[in-house]
């Protein structure tokens, strides 16, 4: 079915190239492809229109104005034939070219970079979860996004504003690991490949720790794009991360061995900037700070610092537990170190090793070989009695 493009095209009017120009942010791939706002069709700009008229009719300005990002992947032409016409991508196309919409590899960050810096309200559907990591603001927001609805009753579309509520934090850390996934061809059918995920890759490039990708039906590196050899089956990871004052930092990768042993300390915290973790609070770790064992299933955990360290639940959208101390290995001389002893560190659970400076579980299920996110600074090699993990 022919589309009205002279109409589209009258929404022109309403574009900005410039996200500081526009009353509002608009999440174009999200909406474009929002089959809940009508239309038949995977794809369609119908729906961007009708979001445009909500607009006019929430702001009461008929001249609202927008700046729009969509991801490349709308603009693909191999996915022409998802539109009701094909005079439709071809439009989006001649605005990317124009300077009207912005078109990039991923619109999502550029949309909350904008949201954050001009404090601009988003229209879109998505959640954000994966990326509130580095947009912990979105946590609970009630005033930045809005949401496009069509009542079941009939009527106009109409935008609703969002309680985007407070995600817990494994939920954040494993949305962004499945949008990782997808942007490496690794999902299908909405799970994880785990006939890759479950295999170790050697890069022909040397001293690369290869995150594989699909591209053309072949596993290669995602840096260096070269074909990756299979090496075998890959060690089950659990993922730590390393928080400054709320943020995360740093994070480090464990092997999910039944009893075998891990000692975090202050060599991981080498790689954190200087100017976000002063040398005071550095100190104040330990080298050997905790052991900490996978045993049954589950992580148990022992302080083994020169002070002390404490631990707390984590509630989803309400207050966290009062902290508690962690069975210490001083406690335990006259009983023996049996693990089940240790203290369990679940997901939802956070240790604070000095003020300030917490660890927290990911609730990635694939981590890489190496972390990407600790990259800002290379670690220090540690001494000859100062080994970062231990198996003893």
């Amino acid at each position: 079915m022919a589309s009205d493009l002279a109409a589209f095209r009258g929404m022109e009017r309403h574009l900005r190239g410039e996200p500081d120009q526009a009353d509002y942010l608009i999440d174009l791939s999200n909406i474009v492809r929002e089959t809940a706002l009508g239309g038949g069709t995977r794809r369609s700009l119908e729906r961007l229109r009708l979001v445009l008229a909500a607009l006019c009719r929430t702001t009461g300005d008929p001249d609202v104005t927008v700046h729009a990002i969509a991801d490349n992947s709308l603009l693909d032409r191999r996915y022409d034939d998802e539109f009701p016409d094909p005079g439709e991508p071809g439009l989006l196309r001649e605005w990317r070219d124009r300077g009207l919409i912005a078109a990039i590899g991923k619109a999502d960050p550029d949309l909350l970079d904008h949201a954050k810096v001009f404090g601009t309200p988003v229209v879109s559907s998505d959640n954000f979860t994966g990326h509130r990591g580095d947009h912990p603001w979105i946590q609970g927001d009630r005033e930045h996004f809005l949401r496009p609805e069509r009542p079941a009753r009939g009527g106009p579309v109409r935008l609703v504003r969002r309680d985007m509520r407070v995600v817990a934090d494994r939920e954040i850390s494993r949305e962004g690991e499945r949008d990782d996934l997808k942007a490496r061809n690794l999902m299908l059918g909405g799970r994880p490949r785990a006939d890759i995920l479950e295999r170790s890759w050697r890069c022909p490039r040397q001293a690369c720790n290869p995150g594989p990708a699909i591209r053309g039906g072949k596993v290669v590196c995602r840096s260096h794009g070269t074909l990756l050899a299979d090496a075998g089956p890959r060690r089950p990871r659990l993922q730590l991360k390393i928080l400054v004052d709320g943020q995360c930092q740093a994070w480090e990768n464990l092997a999910e061995d039944e009893g075998r042993e891990f000692a975090l300390g202050r060599g991981h915290l080498a790689r954190i900037d200087p100017g976000l973790l002063a040398e005071r609070r550095r100190l104040a770790v330990s080298r050997h700070h905790l052991v900490i064992v996978a045993h049954r299933g589950t992580l148990r955990v022992l302080d083994t610092s020169k002070g002390r360290s404490r631990i707390r639940t984590l509630r989803p959208g309400g207050a966290a537990s009062p902290w508690r101390t962690l069975p210490h290995r001083d406690d335990l001389a006259a009983g023996g170190a049996d693990v089940a002893r240790y203290g369990g560190f679940g997901p939802d659970d956070e240790i604070e090793l000095v003020p300030g400076v917490v660890l927290r579980r990911s609730g990635q299920r694939w981590p890489g070989e190496r972390a990407e996110g600790v990259r800002a600074r290379p670690p220090r090699r540690p001494g000859k009695d100062d080994e970062l993990t231990r198996t003893d």
